[in-house]
């Protein structure tokens, strides 16, 4: 399945802080992703469900993809989270710590017997966090696991404290690596953890979505409103690579069509693989677009 959300910022916002909850709408992020999970205390859980039900009546029309992240089917929260949340009014779902393929399968299943997808307009999209050891090492398998795994999200935090490790750029290279790989082997999309060292620095924030632009990743979960614009920006392309993209295409198509195979653009080489990311990003651009076009 190919999503169409663009997901450049998904803005996660703690289940059970209700003002919170009627913010997040007001802000510039793609996506609003209601955390029932690691933000929520225990003796929380059972209100927070509550308070993101309430919530989601109040989105039909908020022209934003509106997902929650639930607690792992490991625990005894997470099946309550099946059983409660309207599934219905609700785009995506965000499954944490997803270390094997039968994860997955186990939440479909338990979906059903819920009757968790009943009245649904469209296809309810897993976006599926990688974030362990053991998770990045079968990230492969996870990605191919469910046909609603619409998108991958790197989960850097758990990851580097699973490891024992520093959250810095050389230590999260090869497990960004392995989820983006992933992720373009399924042609599906690869998401980063926003930089939450500094939550307010902006320019640490833009860099560190920058990086991750380059990585293959499109977009953040942003766990502050400060960095929506920021990581927006990074994650949009500006008019300079939009028209080089259009340029790449239409000149390797009148190429194709007169059977030359590559070619030369303002100096440099054109060849058959910079025409997709060229494609993608013309797409990207346009969704971006129309999401824009469509607040207004």
């Amino acid at each position: 399945m190919i999503t169409t959300f663009v997901r450049r910022t998904m803005l996660m916002t703690p289940g059970n802080r209700l003002d919170r909850l009627h913010k997040a709408n007001s802000y510039a992020a793609d996506g609003l992703v209601f955390d029932l999970e690691d933000s929520v205390p225990p003796e929380e859980k059972s209100g927070a469900r509550i308070k993101v039900t309430a919530v989601l009546k109040t989105l039909a029309i908020a022209k934003k993809e509106l997902c929650v992240r639930i607690n792992s089917l490991d625990t005894i929260y997470g099946p309550d989270d099946l059983a409660i949340i309207p599934w219905h009014l609700v785009d995506s779902i965000m499954v944490p710590k997803v270390e094997a393929p039968e994860h997955l399968k186990r939440l479909e299943k338990m979906l059903n017997e819920v009757d968790g997808l009943q009245g649904r307009n469209g296809p309810l999209e897993f976006i599926v966090i990688i974030e362990t050891p053991r998770g990045i090492m079968n990230a492969l398998a996870v990605a191919d696991a469910s046909e609603r795994t619409t998108a991958l999200f790197f989960g850097s935090g758990d990851y580097t404290s699973a490891m024992g490790a520093e959250i810095h750029a050389d230590v999260l290279q090869f497990p960004r690596s392995v989820v983006c790989a992933a992720a373009g082997a399924k042609g599906i999309q690869a998401i980063d953890a926003a930089y939450f060292l500094q939550v307010k620095d902006a320019q640490a924030t833009y860099e560190d979505a920058c990086i991750a632009r380059r990585f293959g990743f499109s977009g953040k979960v942003v766990f502050h409103p400060n960095q929506v614009d920021v990581v927006n920006d990074a994650f949009t392309p500006t008019v300079q690579q939009i028209a080089h993209a259009r340029e790449i295409v239409e000149a390797y198509e009148d190429a194709s069509a007169k059977g030359i195979g590559t070619l030369v653009i303002n100096g440099n080489f054109v060849a058959v693989d910079l025409v997709p990311p060229a494609r993608r990003l013309l797409v990207i651009a346009q969704r971006i677009k129309e999401r824009q076009d469509g607040l207004h």
